[in-house]
């Protein structure tokens, strides 16, 4: 079993930063969207202040909030940024929240737009928060549906992707969904719907539609590959593992590249498990040293053997890549196999060098 949301989440509060920090990598590059993040992020700040928490946080990509603490959010983004350079990592924590917030369903933020647009106009840090869209996206929620299905007939772009966030969000979105899905035609430029819906998958979980997106996986076009991965990774679903497997061995170099990016952001009960059945599959060294990466940042200890061989087995330069995250290998050996944290150490230290200084633990 991969490290868990719970794991990740309670060693937030480990007394070694880069434990926490590590931590806080993990479950943001899964998208998961645990409500108790936001009170563990809070509480790791007041304990020992957004400056050493968790020293790489304005990097993450993702941090769900829900409605009971945007208030809360905006207070302490509006405390933190307080005559405070730009350049300052307290404020830059501060722009990254509302950030976040910004990203949120409309309907969380709804009732505090005004104190958002007082908070963006007190700093420059908050400049990626796109006010005048998140208006957009709250009046859109107070549309009639059939208002909101006439702009998928006659609307802008900008316009599709908001009615289509504003019917997800009544559950009346599937048929557009569908219809989006199947507007993707090999070799011909996408509609505006096709696009709507694969930006929406990409900032929304929609289950359902692993099939499609997996298709989208392999497309030429990076960006457009890239957000089918995303729009993957926020399922978190077991289909998106079965997919893969049947087709992992037929795609192309990047398509395998990507998949193993999923399997490993995921941290499903298999992915382990998938990974192991992958290795032979991989068309290059490239995609069979990335098998083992992922597996290393898994972190199954209830197969610690076949992660021992991963990490002692992985490419020099592409374990330097992920050396942040070794940190984890102490609280989860405590936890898992406490009798062979010794070994595990002896076996880390033997490929790490100069980094092993990463498994001794700050008390």
């Amino acid at each position: 079993m991969a490290v868990t949301d719970e794991q990740l989440i309670t060693w937030m509060a480990h007394p070694d930063p880069r434990v926490r920090s590590a931590s806080l990598e993990l479950i943001t590059s899964s998208y998961v969207s645990n409500p108790e993040i936001i009170p563990a992020l809070f509480s790791a700040w007041d304990r020992w202040g957004p400056e050493n928490a968790f020293p790489d946080f304005p990097l993450i990509s993702h941090l769900p909030i829900q409605g009971d603490k945007v208030a809360e959010c905006l207070a302490r983004a509006e405390s933190m940024s307080a005559g405070r350079k730009l350049t300052d990592r307290t404020c830059r924590c501060a722009g990254k929240l509302v950030e976040a917030l910004s990203v949120c369903d409309a309907s969380v933020f709804q009732s505090h737009l005004d104190a958002i647009e007082a908070l963006k106009q007190s700093s420059k840090v908050f400049f990626r928060v796109p006010i005048v869209s998140m208006k957009e996206r709250v009046a859109a929620l107070h549309r009639s549906s059939s208002s909101l299905c006439l702009d998928f007939e006659d609307g802008q772009p900008t316009d599709i992707a908001i009615a289509l966030e504003a019917l997800l969000q009544r559950g009346e979105a599937t048929p557009w969904i569908e219809r989006g899905f199947h507007e993707w035609i090999d070799d011909q430029e996408p509609s505006s719907l096709a696009v709507a819906v694969l930006e929406l998958a990409s900032r929304h979980p929609i289950p359902g539609f692993e099939d499609p997106l997996l298709q989208l996986l392999q497309s030429d076009r990076t960006s457009i590959a890239d957000q089918a991965s995303i729009a993957l990774v926020r399922c978190r679903s077991p289909r998106t593992l079965t997919l893969i497997a049947d087709r992992f061995a037929n795609m192309g170099r990047a398509g395998q590249l990507r998949s193993i990016d999923i399997i490993r952001r995921t941290r499903l009960e298999r992915s382990s498990n998938l990974l192991h059945y992958l290795l032979p599959l991989g068309k290059e060294f490239a995609v069979q040293d990335s098998i083992r990466i992922a597996e290393v940042l898994l972190f199954d200890f209830d197969a610690l053997e076949e992660w021992l061989e991963a990490f002692l087995l992985a490419d020099d330069a592409s374990l330097k890549r992920v050396v942040f995250a070794l940190a984890l290998a102490y609280p989860l050996a405590l936890e898992k196999a406490a009798s062979e944290w010794p070994r595990i150490r002896h076996l880390m230290q033997s490929r790490l060098g100069a980094d092993a200084d990463l498994l001794h633990p700050v008390a």
